[in-house]
């Protein structure tokens, strides 16, 4: 018991694996000591048939008649031995033997079931795992998407429907992780049950990493034909029906014999005279022929040889359906690995580079983000499926499945996924200087944008990040969100691009970085200021963009307060449908 609790408290210090946990299952769990202790039962039995039962004693002690002289007691002794339990004592050893056997069997099975229902819950609940902590981030991903929706609620930029429909997501989104880690909760606790451990023990941690799908699964026809052979409980089945079937020819062959006994007796008579002799004690067959002990021998076999065909029947009907649920749930896990995520993975790349240029907003992005960790869940999901349905393939066998032999590589961790990936695009260090646009016509104006009066968009990004992305200080659990760190434009250089024929617009004051300018995506509008009036809320929480001439066009359009959005007081898209016709926008010759 102490080598136990030690290999225990090392074997749980470590993360968890399926072999180990399957060890501390066979050493701790007490259903199957409860399995174990049915072979003493069967020892018992069998200690019981290899003995002769024991001899009976009599006595028997007869006073005299006084008046007749008879001055001493008649008295007698006798032992008889159980002639019957001589004559079967091999076969009811044989019999004894062979349900000792099977009882072997039965528990060598349960054993095998065991491990195989500690690997099916370990494979559950390394995948409930997982599958919690995608749960986790994409809830905290749809919460920061409805913070952000506030946020812009509060400056007029969307509606209250929108912000109900963030809301309602980010709400749904954290049901669903709530969901998630109960079950979570749920399978580590029945792993720690099927180990044997009590719920003070329950505090160890997974070596949570699934692995791919095999590349080749098992022939079905092959695998049926080694259940046969391999299934522990069939051949302890077959075994006990042989054991039957050979009791029930003896039982049929010895139906008249019912009870004899041998003995002898030592008889002191009244005189004192001694008679020794032996003695013999037959049961007749006069009323019971022995019928009713045929008849139990005959239901006995009956009834053993009906559960050896039925087992043998679950165990055919058990490989196919599991080997068939194993290749659906392969084919499954397949179809998410090469086809749904990378096309999720894709169209948030792609609207990842439509949002750095402005052409559709950030919850367009964010929503596409929840798709992707929709589907690597499902994938999570479906190799989860996919191993525990190995492992109750496996048991359906009744041993180690061929096709185990080969290499498997882990699957995606959940961990990494959602880690940040700093691969945003950063333009700081780009420089565009000697860009002429003289022969565009027009005086020259000095702008500090200088993007001032281009439409751009139909640009092709180099990167899908947004590293530095000021303002959006409020949206926590972005950092999980592959591609979100920011897009920094606050330090690019540009000198020399000149846009001297650019004709400003004559409304547009010179100071506005981004006067003219056609920005398709662009979903909302920063309220403008009046000078001297109170700022709005947006330039309040804004930081100082890194361009002076910028900032001080900022302060002036915000009531002198800084803002870092460059594009505050601009309506860049009218929120209603624009039906005039759109002007001719000269070439651009760089």
């Amino acid at each position: 018991m102490a080598d136990a609790n030690s290999f225990t408290s090392q074997a749980l210090s470590a993360p968890l694996t399926a072999d180990t946990a399957v060890q501390l299952a066979l050493i701790n769990n007490p259903n199957l000591r409860k399995q174990t202790a049915a072979l003493g039962f069967a020892a018992a039995d069998l200690y019981d048939a290899g003995r002769l039962a024991n001899p009976t004693f009599s006595l028997t002690r007869l006073a005299g008649d006084s008046s007749a002289g008879a001055n001493v007691p008649q008295l007698t002794l006798g032992i008889a031995f159980n002639f019957v339990n001589l004559l079967f004592l091999p076969a009811n050893s044989r019999f004894a033997r062979d349900q000792f056997e099977a009882t072997k069997l039965d528990v060598s099975a349960a054993t095998l079931d065991l491990a195989a229902e500690v690997e099916t819950a370990w494979y559950e609940a390394v995948g409930a795992e997982q599958l919690a902590q995608m749960r986790e981030a994409a809830a905290k991903a749809q919460r920061a998407s409805a913070d952000l929706a506030k946020r812009y609620f509060d400056a007029g930029n969307i509606n209250a429907r929108e912000l109900a429909m963030e809301r309602a997501s980010a709400s749904q989104a954290v049901l669903a992780s709530l969901s998630a880690r109960a079950a979570a909760v749920e399978a580590h606790s029945t792993l720690n049950r099927l180990m044997g451990l009590p719920a003070a023990q329950s505090s160890w941690t997974l070596d949570a990493r699934l692995a791919e799908p095999l590349p080749q699964e098992d022939d079905v026809q092959a695998l049926q034909r080694l259940a046969l052979d391999s299934r522990l409980d069939v051949a302890a089945l077959r075994r006990r029906s042989q054991a039957i079937a050979s009791r029930f020819g003896l039982t049929r062959h010895t139906r008249f014999i019912n009870s004899v006994e041998i003995g002898v007796e030592r008889e002191r008579d009244f005189d004192g005279a001694l008679d020794v002799g032996p003695t013999l004690s037959l049961e007749l067959p006069l009323f019971n022929w022995g019928g009713g002990r045929v008849a139990a021998a005959q239901a006995a076999l009956d009834q053993a040889e009906a559960e050896l065909d039925g087992r043998v029947l679950d165990v055919s009907n058990d490989v196919a359906r599991e080997a068939a649920k194993v290749q659906a749930l392969r084919q499954l896990a397949q179809e998410y690995r090469d086809v749904l995520v990378p096309q999720r993975e894709a169209v948030a790349a792609r609207m990842q580079e439509e949002q750095n240029y402005m052409l559709i907003g950030v919850f367009e992005v964010l929503a596409a983000k929840q798709q992707e960790y929709e589907a690597y869940a499902g994938y999570i999901d479906a190799v989860r499926s996919y191993w525990a349905s190995r492992s109750a393939l496996a048991r359906a066998v009744g041993r180690r499945l061929p096709s185990s032999e080969q290499a498997a590589e882990a699957t995606i961790d959940a961990s990494q996924i959602v880690a940040p990936k700093r691969s945003g695009m950063d333009h700081s260090m780009h420089s565009m200087s000697g860009m002429d646009h003289a022969q565009h016509g027009g005086s020259p104006k000095p702008s500090s944008d200088p993007h001032a009066g281009h439409a751009m968009p139909n640009m092709t990004p180099p990167s899908s990040g947004m590293e530095g992305m000021e303002g959006m200080e409020g949206m926590e659990g972005m950092e999980g969100m592959e591609g979100m760190e920011g897009m920094d434009h606050g330090a690019m250089p540009m000198e020399g691009m000149d846009h001297s024929q650019h004709k400003m617009p004559s409304s547009a004051p010179a100071a506005d970085p981004h006067a003219g300018h056609s920005m398709p995506g662009m979903h909302h509008a920063m309220p403008d200021v009046a000078p001297g009036g109170e700022p709005p809320e947006a330039c309040k929480q804004a930081t100082v963009h890194p361009d002076d001439t910028v900032n001080r066009a900022l302060t002036q359009k915000c009531g002198e307060t800084p803002s870092a959005d460059p594009h505050a007081g601009h309506a860049a898209m009218p929120l209603a449908p624009d039906t005039s016709p759109p002007a001719k926008e000269p070439s651009h010759e760089h």
